[in-house]
């Protein structure tokens, strides 16, 4: 009986053999089986696309950009059609003969030609042989198409800005992606060579501009040489932005800052109704279009500051045109009334120090409404003691001066609204009476871009509200689908009395009519403005105009600053003139010009430096302002 219970025991054992063989082949089976449903159905479509890629290559089609609007729907930038030619090697048996290559530098310079043909031939790989064609060449090429095998003329969109430097600072250009730039953008779908924005809304906006890119699909051998044309593939523009920009009044205002004295400026004008920006120019100004080419450097080396953004980035003292917070603060604070006169001989001393007033003469007893009107320095000298510094610095700051305005821009400058406490940290001083003088008239270390003073004429325009500026009022899909649409928001408020509103617009309404800025008056249109000559350490005086029309029911605002210009009444007035003459379609047979020499009685003159105090101490205001 032993035998048969050895027996036994081994057809037991034998059994967990067999079944942990079977168990073993079972998993194999079933991990094979759980591999191969992960690999081909999990992530097949993964593997598919790798074979595919391993396959075939894509030679790339730059996808068109969208095309940027002005608010009319006039084109301000769009796409033109830049014809290539490509070598395509894959039907070629032999090297391109001696006859092919000396028609083709009949038709294209290039010297290197021949090499990159035979280079091409050689790996098999498509060759661009030149871009930008001109009319000529692409039709020659067709002409000798039989002469040239496997050459191919193809159609690629390009950047097409129109009226280049007028709006280039408010579009900006392209250039290819850094290596940097590739490392934090790749994720994003942007690849080595691709073309991205520089400033202005094609830097901004270029998530939404940029197009889907398409290409020519090419199968390859396992040597990856390429063998046929498989397919194309259409690419797909990007989407359009719809701006608030007025395109006619851009011109008119580049037109006038280009003429002007020195050709140097900036103009900012806004829809007080809605804060939607109309004009947005800076000159001298740089042509994107060339932004490829080599001469696009001495841009960046020219003297003038063509690539400086002068409307949101330079930051001036606002002159006289501070004076609207002066008497606004004064008259808000009852620290006046519009009646308050004060006598003006053409200089006043405070202490030991004498401040003139740009009228030698005196503009003799003037209340507050004539002394806005005539920019009066005296009256305002002894109106922002009057009324002290706090007032005119929570004032200022309540028409969002000395910060940002949030506008879709890049790289604007907040500026600055000194008082007490920055005094105290950054010069180690305390606040002294001269300081306020200086203030009350747009002078000392106050700070102001063009843009923010549009923005507080604009604010003044519609009595106190702050609306959210913008340029873009809309994207629009290449499907006619608005993915975005600017809701028109208020940002801020500046709280003054409807006798105070009142007052500073008959004031302001008086200095066109009769005042400093009367080289914008006209019959049948009612401008009510303030001009501004700026001191300047480094030069000549900052010409300034704020000013805004209609009157009654405003419609656009405007800020106009010509650097180095003198007189705001003579040189920055008649700039604005001009664009209300465009905007309101008034043709009054003739357009009042800047003259940088002559000024006339009435309009600011300049001082000569000799009759001019200039300190370098807070305490002492610096040339009067006009």
């Amino acid at each position: 009986m032993v035998w048969q219970q050895e027996h036994r025991l081994s057809y037991q054992d034998y059994l967990e053999k067999y079944r942990a063989i079977v168990y073993l082949f079972i998993g194999l089976f079933l991990f094979l089986s759980l591999r191969l449903f992960h690999l081909q159905v999990i992530r097949g479509k993964h593997y598919r696309t790798v074979s595919e890629q391993q396959r075939t290559q894509i030679i790339l089609e730059r996808a068109p950009r969208g095309v940027i609007y002005d608010y009319k729907g006039k084109v301000i930038v769009g796409n033109k059609t830049s014809f290539v030619a490509l070598f395509y090697p894959f039907s070629q048996e032999m090297s391109p003969p001696q006859e092919t290559i000396k028609c083709l530098k009949n038709i294209l310079p290039d010297k290197n030609l021949a090499a990159r043909l035979t280079q091409g031939w050689r790996s098999g790989q498509v060759v661009r042989l030149a871009q930008d064609l001109g009319r000529e060449e692409m039709f020659r090429l067709q002409e000798q198409r039989l002469m040239l095998p496997g050459i191919s003329v193809i159609r690629e969109a390009r950047r097409d800005y129109r009226s280049p430097e007028v709006n280039a600072h408010l579009v900006g250009y392209l250039s290819e992606i850094s290596k940097k730039e590739l490392e934090r953008m790749g994720h994003d779908g942007y690849r080595s060579g691709d073309w991205v924005g520089r400033t202005g809304l094609e830097q901004l906006y270029d998530s939404a501009l940029r197009g889907q890119d398409g290409g020519w699909q090419i199968e390859v051998d396992a040597y990856g040489r390429q063998t046929r044309l498989v397919r194309h593939i259409s690419s797909t523009i990007g989407n359009s932005l719809h701006t608030t920009i007025d395109a006619r009044l851009q011109e008119v205002a580049a037109r006038a800052l280009k003429e002007s004295p020195t050709g140097r400026g900036a103009v900012v004008g806004i829809d007080p109704r809605s804060g939607a920006i109309r004009v947005l120019v800076s000159m001298p100004g740089f042509d994107p279009n060339v932004s490829f080419q080599p001469e696009f450097a001495g841009y960046m080396n020219d003297n003038s500051l063509p690539m400086f953004n002068r409307a949101v980035q330079a930051l001036y003292p606002p002159g006289s045109t501070f004076k609207i917070i002066t008497f606004a603060g004064a008259l808000s604070e009852n620290k006046v009334n519009i009646k308050h006169s004060y006598t003006c001989n053409g200089k006043y001393t405070f202490g030991n120090k004498t401040f003139k007033c740009w009228e030698k003469k005196g503009h003799g007893t003037v209340s507050l409404s004539q002394a806005l009107a005539r920019s009066c320095n005296v009256y305002f000298y002894q109106l922002g003691l009057r009324t002290g510094p706090d007032i005119l610095q929570q004032l200022a700051r309540k028409f969002q001066l000395g910060q940002i305005t949030g506008l879709d821009v890049l790289s604007e400058k907040a500026g600055l609204v000194p008082d007490t406490e920055w005094k105290q940290k950054k010069m180690h001083e305390s606040w002294h009476p001269g300081d306020t003088i200086n203030m009350a008239i747009g002078q000392g270390p106050l700070w102001v871009t063009p843009l923010q003073m549009a923005s507080l004429i604009s604010a003044v325009a519609n009595r106190g509200t702050m609306y959210q500026l913008h340029i873009v009022d809309s994207i629009v899909s290449p499907a006619g689908e608005t993915v975005y649409s600017f809701q028109t928001r208020k940002k801020a408020e500046v709280k003054l009395s409807e006798y105070v509103w009142q007052a500073l617009a008959s004031a302001m309404e008086d200095a066109v009519c009769s005042g400093t800025a009367r080289a914008c008056y006209f019959p049948d249109l009612q401008v009510a403005g303030k001009t501004g000559t700026a001191q300047n350490p480094h030069g000549r005086d900052h010409a300034w105009f704020v000013s805004y029309a209609p009157a009654v029911n405003p419609e656009l605002a405007l800020a106009v600053i010509v650097e180095n210009g003198g007189s705001g009444g003579g040189v920055a007035v008649p700039i604005a003139r001009r664009i209300y003459e465009a905007a309101f379609n008034i043709n009054t047979g003739g357009a009042i010009k800047a003259d940088a020499g002559a000024w006339e009685e009435g309009v600011e003159k300049p001082l000569a430096g000799d009759n001019v105090e200039v300190s370098t101490t807070p305490a002492a205001a610096g040339k009067r302002q006009q």
